[in-house]
């Protein structure tokens, strides 16, 4: 959006006569934002903006995201910054929000200074890979319920980003993952070819592209190999379709496509130059195209890590002992179905969301819930390279809800791994589904992670009732993906 296309007046709805000012731009931390007309304003790298009434008091601030840098104890930090001569505060994450089409984690803020008892919000996300934005807007508990969510609403809106924290290429070689390399790219335009070269000993890569809006359609328009032949092609105008790799289209209605390969034993991943193409619904450049490349043999035992998210209040998963047993259950039966395709469970990793998430996330609507599930699990776990498994009471689906009965879900078929700006990094379970019965739990587990995997299987299994059998066929490219990795 440039400046021009930004509103010149936008007073808040209702009884509120609040008015914007022209736009500023803070350069170094890489936002434009429009004050609030007859507020004080200060600006040091940071924005602070009160009312001479006391009754409202804004902070904007903005930088560089410092690579594994989580941006949920990030905004803690700034907040407590913020907050610091305050008698005392809180932080309660509230589900995810967007501020100009970027996701982020939304909380909601309670303080008590002196007599006084107040109320706000805090939003802080990632604009790019390498750039974060934090928003923090208080005022008195009277105030804040009158007008707090239209205006910081408001707000948000006046907010702009800038992409000067942003590299052409950002490529990332993990010292814990020695066999993937990680490249971001940012800044593809729709017409632009992306070009992607894949190394001599080079077995697999996993790669999402995103646009600069959530909920907002991507999709992949060609893929060519380096002999120039065209693995896939989508031109609607022209009435034009070449699938040599898939049966659907390769779209992504989360704001972001992914795409893994090779996915069948009629494939292989060839030293070279791939170029894609993309579209997005809106016609604007992808935020950034994100690439992990795996290299290696992968011929010996391969290991998959597991992490479980706990959303549920189901008494198994409350004693430190019944959850010991659960992971070594879990453990035996995955084992005993694919360590004869030398595929085995590593570390499992159990952690509880807080109560006020547990609280939101038990049920979970199938039809819009499956993004945010991505966002706050991938954000919140610390061993990245593994299989999310979200565990919560009970699927929903539609507006009016209904109880959907399925026993579990993918967020992205493929999904992306290391990414906590992806929705589509988890797959989630439903334990009422299931009734407590760990082999239909491993079943469905072993089911979603072929699916969340991008893995090609033959048209007679995964149908209605039926579990996918993870053949050796199968196997073979599951041993290739970035999930699962050569355990010493």
């Amino acid at each position: 959006m440039t400046k021009e296309q930004m509103p010149q007046d936008n007073p808040i709805p209702g009884d509120l006569n609040i008015q914007f000012s022209q736009e500023i731009e803070i350069e170094e931390s890489g936002f434009s934002f429009r004050p609030i007309s007859g507020f004080e304003l200060e600006i040091d790298g940071s924005v602070y903006m009160y009312s001479e009434d006391g009754n409202l008091e804004i902070t904007l601030m903005g930088g560089n995201l410092e690579e594994g840098t989580s941006i949920a104890e990030l905004n803690d930090e700034l907040a407590a910054d913020f907050m610091e001569n305050f008698d005392d505060f809180s932080l309660t994450k509230a589900r995810t929000d967007a501020i100009q089409g970027v996701t982020g984690f939304a909380y909601k803020v309670c303080f008590h200074n002196a007599e006084e008892q107040g109320l706000g919000r805090a939003l802080i996300c990632s604009p790019s890979a390498s750039q974060y934005f934090f928003i923090l807007m208080i005022a008195s508990a009277d105030y804040w319920e009158a007008f707090g969510d239209r205006l910081f609403k408001t707000l948000k809106s006046n907010v702009r980003f800038h992409p000067q924290f942003s590299n052409e290429l950002k490529e990332v070689e993990l010292v814990e993952y020695p066999d993937l390399t990680i490249e971001v790219h940012e800044g593809i335009s729709p017409d632009e070819d992306f070009m992607l070269k894949i190394e001599k000993g080079d077995v697999s890569f996993l790669l999402a592209a995103r646009s600069q809006v959530t909920r907002e359609t991507v999709a992949i328009k060609q893929i060519t190999t380096p002999g120039g032949k065209q693995l896939y092609h989508h031109d609607p105008p022209n009435n034009e379709f070449i699938r040599l790799i898939s049966d659907g289209l390769m779209t992504g209605t989360d704001g972001e496509v992914c795409f893994f390969f090779p996915r069948d034993n009629k494939e292989t991943l060839q030293p070279g130059v791939y170029q894609f193409s993309f579209s997005t619904e809106a016609g604007m450049p992808l935020q950034e195209i994100q690439v992990i490349i795996r290299a290696g043999r992968a011929l010996d035992v391969q290991t998959l890590d597991l992490n479980f998210w706990l959303a549920t209040s189901n008494e198994r998963f409350i004693n430190p002992t019944d959850i010991s047993h659960f992971k070594q259950d879990v453990r035996t039966k995955i084992n005993r179905k694919l360590s004869t395709m030398n595929l085995i469970v590593g570390e499992i990793d159990c952690f509880h969301p807080a109560m006020d998430e547990i609280a939101a996330f038990s049920t979970i609507n199938i039809d819009k819930d499956l993004p945010d599930c991505s966002y706050m699990i991938a954000e919140t776990i610390e061993r990245k390279r593994a299989l999310n498994v979200g565990i919560v009471d009970r699927f929903v689906k539609g507006d009016p809800e209904v109880d959907c009965e399925i026993p579990a879900i993918s967020s992205g078929q493929p999904g992306m791994i290391l990414s906590s700006v992806s929705p589509h990094t988890c797959i989630l379970v439903n334990w009422s589904a299931l009734n407590g019965d760990l082999d239909q739990f491993v079943d469905a587990i072993i089911d979603q992670l072929i699916i969340f995997s991008g893995i090609e299987f033959k048209d007679t299994q995964g149908q209605e009732g039926q579990h996918l059998i993870p053949n050796h066929e199968i196997a073979w490219r599951l041993r290739r993906h970035p999930l699962f990795y050569e355990a010493d």
